[in-house]
C-alpha cells in the first residue's frame, strides 16, 4: 500500500497529513493520458472570432471529458471593447498572459494557447487551424498526474465550493503551480462577425489563485496526493451559477506547460472515488455472549464497478491488549473481488473472562481496498477481559468512555474520583502532542463529567480525526481514544 500525503487548504491555509489518505476523493489514481487545456482569447469586436468559435465547440464535442477552454477577454487588445450597452467580459487577470513575449512575436485573434506549450518556439499562441491537431498530440501524451474536481453552490448563502485532487502517478521533478478559473456560459452581446443575439461561452470570469497560479508541490513523488478546497462568495456578482464551469490545471514550472487539467459544471463532481463501505466502524462487547457468539461489520461495495480487497486482518496482533479473530474467516486468498452490492460478512469473536466493568479497551481491525485502508474499531469491556474484581474494592479513579463517538459538536467525558485528589484531564492528537486540557483542579470523591467541544487551548477548531483523552492523578493515568468527525 503506497504512502499517500493529503494537503487540505481551508482559506488559502494548508494542512500537510503524512501517510493519509481520505476516504472520498475526486481523482482517478490509475495512469492516464493528459487532458487537453485551451486558453482561448476572443473579443467582441473580432470579426473572425465566430469562426474560432466553432473550431472550439467542435473540439469540445468531439472530447468530452479529455478536452477543456476557458475563453479570455483581455482588456489590452481593441477587440474586447464592449458594444454599447453591451455587457463587458473584460477581465485583467489575462492581460500578462496576452502580451509579447509570452505569446511569441506576435498577437492576434482568435487564438489560443493548447497546454500553453512553445509549439514552435518561440510562439506559444496559436491560430485555430492548428488548435485541433495540437489537442490531439496533448491527448495521445502519458500524464504524471490525474486531476479531479469536486465542486457545489449554496443558492441561500452565495457561496460556490469547488475541491480539487491532484494525485501524481509518477515521480515528477520540480515546482508545480495550480491555477483555477470560473467562467460562464450563454452570455448575450453582439459580436463583429455573428448576428445578435450572440451567445458567448466559457467567457472567464474570476481566477481563484495568483496570476500566474499558486505554488502546490516541489518534486513530488509517485503515490502523493494533494487536495485543496476554495470557497468564493458570489453575492455581489450577476454570475448565474447554474451557467458556470470551473477549470482547474497544474502548470510545471519549468517548462511553463500546462501538464493536465480538468473542468466541470458549477456543482458536478468530475470523478468519486470508487470504494467500500462499512456497517458499522465500532464494536462494542459488552458482555459475554457477544463475546462467544461475536458481532457481525459488513463489508459492502456500494458502487457500480469490480472493487478488490487486497488485504483484511484475521486476528489481533501480539502487541494488542487482548486477544480477536475474524471466525469464520470468509475469504480464500487476496486480492477478492466484489461485485457492485455484493458484501461480506466479518464475524469478531473475543475469548474473555466474565467479569464486568464500564470501562473499555480497544483496538483495530484493519482492510485495505485497492482505493484506501479503513479500520474497525473493536472495543471491549475492560472488565471482561482484566477481571479486575469488585467495584467496590477498586480504590483508584476511572475514565469512562466519552459520548456520543464519534462526534462532531461536543462530546461528554465521565470520570469518577476515589479519593481527594488532583486530577488533570487532557487531549492529545495521534502525534502524542498536547491540544487541549480540559480539567485541571484538586477534586473530592464522586462522579464527575466534562464537555469537549473539539477545539485546542486557543479556541481553535481542530481537524476531523482520532484524539486521545487522558486522566491523570498522582496513583492512577488513564487514556481513552475518540474520534472527533469534521
Amino acid at each position: 500500500m503506497k504512502t499517500f500525503l493529503r494537503l487540505v487548504s481551508l482559506g488559502f491555509v494548508a494542512i500537510l497529513i503524512p501517510g493519509m489518505i481520505l476516504s472520498q476523493h475526486y481523482v482517478p489514481l490509475e495512469s492516464l493520458d493528459k487532458n487537453a487545456i485551451l486558453e482561448e482569447f476572443t473579443g467582441v469586436n473580432c470579426p473572425n472570432c465566430p469562426a474560432g468559435h466553432q473550431v472550439m465547440a467542435q473540439i469540445l464535442a468531439d472530447n468530452p471529458g479529455r478536452a477543456f477552454c476557458v475563453a479570455y477577454h483581455p482588456y489590452n487588445s481593441s477587440f474586447t471593447t464592449p458594444y454599447a450597452g453591451d455587457p463587458d467580459f473584460r477581465r485583467h487577470f489575462p492581460d500578462s498572459l496576452y502580451m509579447i513575449p509570452y505569446c511569441g512575436t506576435s498577437r492576434f485573434m482568435p487564438s489560443s494557447f493548447i497546454q500553453r506549450r512553445l509549439w514552435t518556439p518561440p510562439e506559444r499562441l496559436m491560430s485555430r487551424t492548428v488548435w485541433a491537431t495540437h489537442a490531439n498530440t496533448i491527448m495521445a501524451e502519458p500524464s504524471p498526474m490525474n486531476v479531479g474536481m469536486a465542486t457545489s453552490y449554496d443558492p441561500g448563502t452565495s457561496v460556490l465550493t469547488v475541491v480539487v485532487d491532484i494525485y501524481y502517478t509518477e515521480d515528477f521533478p520540480g515546482d508545480h503551480n495550480l491555477m483555477v478559473t470560473l467562467a460562464e456560459n450563454n452570455l448575450v452581446s453582439h459580436q463583429a462577425g455573428g448576428s445578435y443575439p450572440y451567445v458567448h461561452k466559457h467567457t472567464f470570469r474570476e481566477a481563484f489563485v495568483g496570476q500566474w497560479g499558486d505554488p502546490i508541490l516541489t518534486d513530488a513523488d509517485a503515490g502523493t496526493f494533494y487536495t485543496r478546497t476554495f470557497t468564493f462568495d458570489y453575492s455581489a456578482t450577476d454570475y448565474i451559477m447554474e451557467n458556470c464551469e470551473l477549470l482547474a490545471f497544474v502548470i510545471d514550472n519549468a517548462s511553463t506547460e500546462v501538464i493536465t487539467g480538468i473542468g466541470c459544471m458549477a456543482g458536478d463532481t468530475t470523478f468519486i472515488t470508487p470504494d467500500v463501505s462499512l456497517t458499522a466502524d465500532t464494536l462494542f462487547f459488552e458482555n459475554p455472549q457477544q463475546c462467544l457468539d461475536g458481532q457481525i461489520v459488513t463489508i459492502v461495495n456500494n458502487t457500480d464497478v469490480d472493487l478488490d480487497l487486497v488485504y483484511v486482518q484475521e486476528e489481533s496482533s501480539p502487541a494488542s491488549p487482548f486477544m480477536w479473530s475474524v471466525d469464520p474467516w470468509p475469504f480464500t486468498g487476496f486480492p477478492h473481488t466484489l461485485a457492485p452490492d455484493e458484501s461480506v460478512d466479518l464475524n469478531i469473536v473475543i475469548p474473555l473472562p466474565t467479569d464486568a466493568r464500564m470501562q473499555f479497551l480497544y483496538d483495530d481491525l484493519m482492510l485495505i481496498s485497492e482505493i484506501d485502508t479503513q479500520y474497525v474499531t473493536i472495543a471491549v469491556n475492560e472488565g471482561l477481559y482484566t477481571g479486575i474484581g469488585d467495584p467496590a474494592t477498586n480504590r483508584k479513579s476511572t475514565l469512562s468512555m466519552n459520548y456520543p463517538n464519534p462526534f462532531s459538536t461536543s462530546t461528554t467525558i465521565e470520570y469518577a474520583v476515589a479519593k481527594p485528589v488532583t486530577v488533570v484531564i487532557e487531549v492529545y492528537d495521534v502525534n502524542g502532542q498536547k491540544v487541549k486540557t480540559l480539567v485541571d483542579a484538586p477534586y473530592q470523591a464522586g462522579i464527575y463529567k466534562v464537555t469537549w467541544n473539539g477545539t485546542n487551548d486557543a479556541g481553535q477548531q481542530l481537524p476531523g480525526g482520532i484524539y486521545l483523552y487522558r486522566l491523570k492523578t498522582p496513583d492512577v493515568t488513564l487514556t481513552r481514544r475518540c474520534v472527533l468527525l469534521r
